[in-house]
C-alpha cells in the first residue's frame, strides 16, 4: 500500500513547558511520524530535539524556519522513518528556552515500507498577501502536510487552500499559526498555501513517502540543536 494518513494529535494548548509531552495514539502500524512546533518567537532556535516514543526524530531541511519580519515566528520540522515504535507513544518536545509559547503537533502514517521524506518547501515573506508554493513530488506517491506562522491577528483569518484541512490553529494574540495537511495523496505536485491579507507569512511543508532503492535526496538532521540568533 502506498503511504496514507494514520492519526492527528497535539499538545492541547500553547505551552511554555520544558518539556512539552502528550501521548499520541496511532490506528495503524505507523511507518513514518512527522512533528511540527510553531513558535511566537524571534528567530531564536528554543528546542535540543524531538522524541517519539523514545527514540530520536530528526530535523527536516530548512528547520528551523525563522520567519524574522516584522511579526515574526519559528517552526520546526522532525521527522521519523524506520525504527518506529508501536501503539500509543509519548510525543516529547525538549525546550531550551521557555520564554516563548510553542504548540506542538503530530502525524503518524501508514505504508507497506519505512518512509523517508522527499522533499521541503518554505514561504517566508513580509508582507504576504494568499501565500503559496509548490511542493515537488518528484512523481512519488507523497502525503503532504504544512506548518505555518502568519502575522494575522484572528485564526479565523487564516483559510487553508482547496483539499487542505487544518488540523491546528495556535492564537498567539498579534500572531497566528496552523498545520495543514494534503487530503490527497498522489504523485501530481502540490500547492500549499492558504489566504490572508497581506501580513508575514511563513511556512515549512514536507512531503513523505515510502522509501525507494537509493533513498532520498532531500537530508534530515540529527536533532542536535544549539540555541542561536539569527540576523
Amino acid at each position: 500500500m502506498a503511504v496514507a494518513f494514520d492519526a492527528f494529535s497535539e499538545n492541547g494548548s500553547n505551552s511554555t513547558a520544558d518539556p512539552i509531552s502528550w501521548t499520541h495514539t496511532p490506528v495503524g502500524t505507523p511507518r513514518g511520524v512527522l512533528v511540527f512546533v510553531n513558535q511566537n518567537s524571534t528567530g531564536l532556535n528554543d528546542l535540543d530535539g524531538v522524541t517519539y516514543g523514545g527514540v530520536a526524530m530528526s530535523a527536516v531541511s530548512s528547520s528551523p524556519l525563522f520567519g524574522s519580519g516584522g511579526e515574526p515566528a519559528t517552526i520546526y520540522g522532525f521527522f521519523l522513518g524506520s525504527g518506529i515504535p508501536t501503539g500509543a507513544q509519548t510525543v516529547s518536545v525538549d525546550v531550551n528556552s521557555v520564554t516563548a509559547a510553542k504548540r506542538a503537533s503530530c502525524f503518524t502514517l501508514t505504508a507497506s515500507a519505512n518512509t523517508e521524506v522527499v522533499s521541503v518547501a518554505t514561504i517566508n515573506t513580509d508582507p504576504g498577501t494568499d501565500p503559496s508554493t509548490t511542493v515537488s513530488l518528484s512523481g512519488r506517491t507523497c502525503f503532504v502536510a504544512a506548518g505555518i506562522g502568519s502575522g494575522q491577528g484572528a485564526v479565523a483569518d487564516l483559510t487553508p487552500l482547496a483539499n487542505w484541512t487544518s488540523r491546528v490553529e495556535p492564537d498567539f494574540g498579534s500572531r497566528t499559526g496552523a498545520v495543514y495537511s494534503y487530503d490527497v495523496i498522489d504523485s501530481s505536485d502540490v500547492t500549499a498555501g492558504w489566504t490572508q491579507t497581506a501580513e508575514d507569512a511563513y511556512m515549512l511543508a514536507v512531503a513523505i513517502s515510502e522509501v525507494t532503492g537509493g533513498g532520498s535526496k532531500i537530508p534530515v538532521f540529527l536533532s542536535q540543536f544549539r540555541r542561536r540568533r539569527v540576523a
